[in-house]
């Protein structure tokens, strides 16, 4: 099947967050089983300008965003948390949303952090992924450095990444390794040859 890759629409961001939430639903299902909810928390906070969509017979199926030390891609409220995953659980995903897409980034201004790289599972296996990394760096040129992180057992994206040109530069003990099973993160860089 054919895919187009552009940048995302602002009237998008339902769809862009519905995306995120399936294609991440095992890593979300910890704070919620339904992904409509997570979708939900995600919509307000979305920076359209910062992402691409990969798009397949009209639908969005894969989303890659480039975030730097000037914002990031996603900006998630503790009142959206609240509103859409119940008190408790809604304080506990913020406090994982602030860690992942949050924080301030500290890189230097030359450095592009590439996040929420996801593709639906349906269209898994057709070089989406690759095709988004390679629109995100062309339409993000100015950047020197391209840095993403990905969780140690995901080792189609490891492989993705690998062959692409990335090369792992650090890993990190993962913060919820007890509840997720995930023992650590790996941050890989691509540096833009000129």
């Amino acid at each position: 099947m054919e895919h187009n890759i552009r940048k995302a629409r602002e009237n998008e961001k339902l769809r862009i967050a519905q995306t995120i939430a399936y294609s991440f639903e095992k890593d979300f299902s910890g704070l919620a089983k339904d992904m409509e909810c997570i979708a939900k928390v995600l919509e307000n906070g979305l920076d359209t300008s910062r992402f691409l969509v990969a798009e397949q017979d009209g639908k969005i199926v894969g989303v890659i965003a480039c975030s730097d030390c000037t914002g990031r891609a996603l900006n998630i409220t503790k009142k959206d948390c609240k509103n859409h995953l119940g008190f408790i659980r809604g304080f506990i995903a913020f406090q994982v949303f602030y860690e992942e897409f949050l924080k301030p980034l500290t890189y230097p201004q030359t450095t592009c952090y590439m996040e929420v790289l996801g593709v639906l599972k349906e269209a898994r296996g057709q070089g989406i992924g690759k095709a988004m990394l390679e629109k995100i760096i062309t339409v993000n040129s100015g950047y020197s450095e391209y840095i993403l992180n990905v969780v140690e057992n995901n080792i189609n994206a490891i492989r993705i990444y690998e062959n692409f040109g990335f090369v792992e530069y650090e890993r990190i003990p993962y913060k919820w390794a007890k509840q997720s099973g995930i023992k650590a993160k790996i941050w890989m860089r691509y540096t833009q040859t000129r």
